[in-house]
């Protein structure tokens, strides 16, 4: 029997905790590897901000569904798109967030051989294969402008992974009043709700589409939609990508809002096995 390998996550009742747990992660992994680990800490504010989202809602009276039962039924309400949120934070995690704290905290020939076992994507192998190299060269050579472009091309494809492999089917699945309004409100901010954001550190989608992307919605009647996958890279590619480059440089912004990020829970990384 093959070695599996699992992480200490609340229950999925505990919807508020096990976002809290997951943005911990992310952000103590970030944390312990900035070099390295661009998605873990583009994926810590947007977590967060998941999470806030999801506060709105009490799930304590309404529970959990599966997607099975969420999508199959014939009167889809608000519910059902709040849940669709919530399994989509879970699968950012199982999918790809696992996946870096696995390659942390193993030798790489097993990671690779743990990759290769599961079937996972291709784009999720050639990416970790290339953030490996990257990590070797760095032991090596310490840091060149060509480790660092080799590093971020990683990071962009783990991205992209996500919000085509992982997001896309699932924000499929909203009802159209839903993927109205996300699109409406859509924006990433790299400060969280301790401080004051500022026009460098935010970027919202309706504003940045509607003055970048002509070309681009004028296919579709010039509606921009967040749930359009060509339209959502466009913003991600363009601008929420790029201000995270800037903001994540500047070491003295971003450590205090990580710092904040990676003690929202009592949790440590560790990497659990069994048979």
């Amino acid at each position: 029997m093959s070695t599996k390998y699992t992480f200490n996550l609340p229950m999925e009742e505990q919807v508020i905790q096990r976002n809290r747990t997951i943005t911990t992660y992310y952000a103590q992994l970030y944390q312990n590897e900035p070099y390295l680990y661009k998605w873990a800490g583009m994926a810590a504010f947007a977590s967060f901000h998941i999470g806030e989202k999801l506060q709105l809602w009490d799930w304590e009276d309404s529970g959990i569904q599966p997607l099975s039962i969420t999508c199959n039924k014939k009167n889809r309400t608000i519910e059902d798109d709040f849940q669709i949120i919530r399994i989509i934070n879970n699968r950012i995690f199982s999918e790809i967030g696992w996946v870096h704290l696995a390659f942390c905290q193993m030798d790489y020939e097993s990671f690779s051989a743990l990759l290769m076992e599961q079937k996972r994507h291709p784009i999720i192998i050639h990416a970790f294969k290339k953030l490996n190299d990257a990590r070797v060269q760095l032991n090596q050579n310490g840091h060149t402008d060509t480790i660092q472009e080799l590093i971020w091309e990683a990071n962009t494809d783990i991205l992209w992974h996500e919000q085509s492999e992982v997001v896309q089917p699932l924000f499929d699945r909203l009802s159209n009043l839903f993927s109205r309004a996300m699109t409406l409100f859509a924006s990433l901010d790299y400060k969280i709700n301790h401080n004051e954001t500022n026009w460098l550190m935010r970027s919202r989608f309706m504003l940045f589409i509607l003055l970048n992307g002509f070309e681009l919605v004028r296919k579709n009647g010039f509606i921009p939609q967040v749930t359009n996958l060509e339209h959502r890279w466009f913003w991600i590619q363009n601008d929420v990508l790029k201000r995270w480059k800037a903001v994540e440089a500047n070491r003295s912004t971003i450590n205090s809002e990580i710092e904040i990020l990676s003690k929202l829970e009592d949790r440590k990384l560790k990497l659990y096995n069994f048979e």
